[in-house]
């Protein structure tokens, strides 16, 4: 018989996926050229929720030689690529960051398929796409995010937020080493990062929690920094280049941005005035039954809530210390 093997296709696909905003998690994988993105229905990648994004508001364009441009449409709030708002037609890198309204997006070139299944990879551990070979791996995830990233700007200007984001760097690298993180990457105001260790996982957070808590009690700190952090334990599809998707990832996005509105209200429900905004570390039911009964006295039930383009209730744990 014959070996397997993937279809080989001469263009690589590229992907959106959103990092940042209102449809955080959702990836567009396309390789056909030109495509719109914006809020109107009759985009190729709609942007519904964010109501900072034009009707159309950018182009993607693929030129002859394989290289990606995008040109903003004359948008009223203007595309950003690396924090640069553009002008012109612009050049777009495996890995760039591009940004349309409150809604920030990595753009992903994928490399064309392997013409054959690589030995060390059997049925259950590789999934195949047109595109890419992608393998699975059950881990904890968390999520961590520069809260009121937007309003920093706002109130203080470019200089004075990124040096915040500059610190929050500071704080969160040395202690995703410290405590052995699989796979870390930046996203925009925050990070993603995976560890093969709950327990790890929940240590980090932890400990970047209270680095921030000491940092914002100087007396002399006229800028606070605060953080929302969450953990999910799940399935990661887990791409050639290492970076992670799938629902594990998307819902631990979605509870990292829950709000007070998005809860289910019983009689055991906080008051709207003691629900925790920020500075705080949310984690799953998945993530909660994954730790010893020690670590579990270390949470409280927050209650149940609805994510956004996730079905069902979900019940989350807020950390007490």
């Amino acid at each position: 018989m014959a070996p397997k093997s993937f279809t080989q296709i001469l263009e690589p696909n590229v992907r959106l996926l959103v990092t940042k905003g209102e449809d955080q998690g959702r990836i567009h994988e396309t390789n056909r050229f030109p495509f719109v993105v914006g809020r109107d229905e009759a985009a190729d990648f709609q942007i519904k929720y964010d109501n900072n994004v034009s009707r159309k508001h950018a182009r993607f364009t693929r030129d002859d030689s394989g290289a990606v441009w995008i040109e903003d449409l004359g948008s009223t709030n203007g595309s950003f690529v690396n924090n640069v708002r553009i002008s012109a037609r612009t050049a777009l890198n495996h890995g760039s960051t591009i940004i349309v309204g409150n809604t920030w997006i990595k753009f992903i070139v994928s490399s064309p398929a392997a013409p054959a299944r690589p030995a060390a990879l059997n049925d259950e551990e590789a999934t195949s796409s047109t595109f890419t070979l992608e393998t699975k791996k059950v881990e904890s995830i968390l999520v961590l995010d520069l809260a009121d990233s937007s309003g920093l700007v706002d109130r203080y200007g470019d200089d004075v937020a990124m040096k915040i984001t500059e610190t929050l760097n500071a704080v969160a690298f040395p202690v995703f080493t410290r405590y052995g993180a699989d796979y870390s990457k930046g996203t925009g105001d925050g990070f993603l990062v995976t560890f093969s260790n709950p327990a790890h996982a929940l240590a980090a957070a932890a400990d970047i929690l209270k680095k921030v808590k000491s940092y914002n009690a100087a007396k002399t700190r006229k800028v606070k920094m605060h953080v929302r952090l969450c953990l999910n334990h799940g399935q990661s599809i887990i791409e050639p280049n290492g970076d992670r998707h799938g629902n594990a990832t998307n819902v631990a996005f979605r509870v990292e941005g829950v709000r007070y509105q998005d809860m289910k209200k019983t009689k055991d429900s906080p008051a709207s005035s003691r629900f925790p905004e920020y500075d705080r570390i949310l984690v799953t039911e998945p993530f909660y039954e994954e730790l010893d009964a020690a670590r579990k006295k270390k949470f409280k039930l927050l209650g149940s809530f609805k994510l956004k383009g996730i079905g069902g209730w979900h019940r989350v744990y807020a950390y007490k210390g």
